[in-house]
C-alpha cells in the first residue's frame, strides 16, 4: 500500500535505521525482505493515523504543516516503525522476555506511547504554530453566553445575593 497524503516518514527513512532487513544491495525493503516494503508503509500509515487522531482531538488542524512540527511526529512515527521492523524480526524492545512475559504487544506500546506524545508536545506544537482550531483540556472553563433559545444568560449566584459588595478603590 503506497504512503498516504497525510503519513509521515518512508519505507527508506526506516530502511536507514535498519539496514540489516533490507535488501543487500539496494538497502532498501523489498517485497521479499522481512518486513516487506508493503508491511513497513502500512506501519507508517497506520501509526500516522494514530499521531493524527491524537492530534485531532487535541484540537489540531490535520494534516499539520508546520516544518518542525511535521520533522518531531516523523521522527516518532519512524520510531515506532522501526521498531516493528525489529519486533517482526523477533528483535528490538518488544521482543524482550520482560515484554514477551507481560504480553506487551508492539501495537497496544505504540498506542499508548502516541497518546503519551502528543500530551507532552502538544504545547510545542501550537507554540510552534501549527495550526490548532481549538484546545481542549483542564484548563478551560465551561461557558455558555446564551440559551438554546439565544436568549442571554446570566450568573445563578451572584455576589449581591449573598450581601457581599465591594469597593472599587481604584476609582
Amino acid at each position: 500500500m503506497p504512503l498516504t497524503h497525510n503519513s509521515y516518514g518512508s519505507a527508506a527513512d526506516v530502511a536507514a535505521l535498519t539496514d540489516l532487513y533490507t535488501d543487500a544491495t539496494t538497502k532498501l525493503y523489498t517485497s521479499s525482505t522481512i518486513p516487506t516494503l508493503n508491511q513497513v508503509e502500512n506501519w507508517i500509515n497506520e501509526i500516522s493515523a494514530l499521531i493524527n487522531t491524537a492530534l485531532a482531538g487535541a484540537g489540531f488542524i490535520i494534516p499539520i504543516n508546520q516544518v518542525d512540527a511535521v520533522l518531531a511526529i516523523k521522527g516518532f512515527v519512524i520510531e515506532a516503525a522501526t521498531d516493528l521492523a525489529h519486533a517482526a524480526n523477533s528483535a528490538g524492545r518488544y521482543f524482550t522476555d520482560t515484554a514477551l512475559e507481560r504480553g506487551i504487544t508492539p501495537r497496544a506500546a505504540i498506542r499508548k506511547s502516541v497518546l503519551e506524545w502528543v500530551e507532552t508536545f502538544a504545547d510545542g506544537l501550537d507554540a510552534l504554530g501549527a495550526s490548532r482550531s481549538s484546545t481542549t483540556g483542564a484548563g478551560e472553563i465551561g461557558f455558555r453566553s446564551a440559551d438554546n433559545s439565544g436568549n442571554a444568560t446570566f450568573p445563578l449566584f451572584q455576589r449581591e445575593a449573598f450581601g457581599d459588595t465591594f469597593q472599587d478603590w481604584d476609582t
